[in-house]
């Protein structure tokens, strides 16, 4: 694609998701569905990888305003709701043992509902106006010169958060080292696909092959982080959990901690192999 070509998909592709996100969250304010706030969720993260996009275009873009501050305070309370559905997800499955967690259950059904109340609150409060203030900005930016450098900064990009995630592995990474390193490698497979389906190349392919593999393996650890934090949570706001149900909180904890120690065995040397790929290319 010319130059021209491209910041016109660029903008394009944007307002697509900004518009997706509109329909989904007032949707989700009408309904108050989990599964129409996840949607609004799941398009708030694609604005996000945009945004690292156009950052990397124009480091100073969201300086003054715009940008992640508008969505930032929807997406935390729509990822607590998305949370809270892993929960029930793992729960329905678990492993190796079969659990009581009724009275556990009950109390995420009203975190969830606690959770989705406070986000349709923040739905009312969402600032529309600002939103196409930030689409103006953007326009400038994907039909600027700078469009023609999004193959070299992508690489400059990859290659600076793959440095980010080897400083990371230098000790032995605790849970929060994890998650960062999580967080890290998911935006670097976000923008490498996206650039790569506006400008494609071997290096960029290569990248995303190794990134997706290893991120997936992340998410499943950090899946489980999230239930056990849950439980240590519920156990310290209820004193009075019948014995049968305790025992099997505890071991369930247990059985997370066991899995989670396995899967970082696993997915560190992936998470290595990746900063190899990227930074021998």
């Amino acid at each position: 694609m010319k130059k021209k070509e491209i910041g016109e998909f660029l903008y394009r592709f944007y307002r697509k998701r900004t518009s997706s996100f509109l329909a989904h969250v007032y949707k989700a304010s009408i309904t108050g569905d989990s599964r129409d706030i996840h949607r609004a969720r799941l398009d708030v993260k694609r604005i996000f990888a945009l945004y690292g996009l156009f950052e990397m275009l124009d480091p100073a873009i969201f300086k003054h305003r715009g940008g992640y501050k508008l969505f930032r305070p929807l997406y935390r309370q729509a990822g607590k709701i998305r949370e809270i559905q892993v929960n029930y997800i793992l729960l329905a499955n678990p492993l190796p043992h079969t659990f009581e967690c009724s009275s556990f259950t009950l109390w995420l059904k009203e975190e969830e509902h606690n959770a989705a109340s406070k986000f349709l609150l923040m739905v009312k409060k969402f600032k529309e106006a600002e939103l196409t203030d930030t689409d103006k900005m953007i326009e400038k930016i994907c039909h600027c010169s700078s469009i023609f450098k999004l193959r070299s900064k992508t690489m400059a990009y990859i290659i600076d958060k793959a440095e980010q995630v080897k400083d990371l592995q230098l000790n032995q990474p605790d849970e929060d080292d994890i998650h960062k390193i999580r967080k890290t490698l998911k935006a670097m497979a976000t923008i490498s696909t996206l650039v790569y389906s506006v400008k494609s190349g071997k290096w960029l392919d290569q990248v995303i092959t190794s990134l997706n593999k290893t991120e997936m393996m992340i998410g499943d650890w950090h899946d489980r982080v999230v239930l056990k934090k849950s439980i240590e949570r519920f156990l310290a706001e209820n004193r009075n959990v019948p014995e049968p149900e305790l025992h099997s909180l505890n071991l369930l904890k247990q059985t997370l901690t066991d899995y989670n120690l396995n899967l970082v065995q696993h997915f560190m040397p992936e998470v290595k192999a990746v900063v190899e790929t990227v930074l021998t290319i």
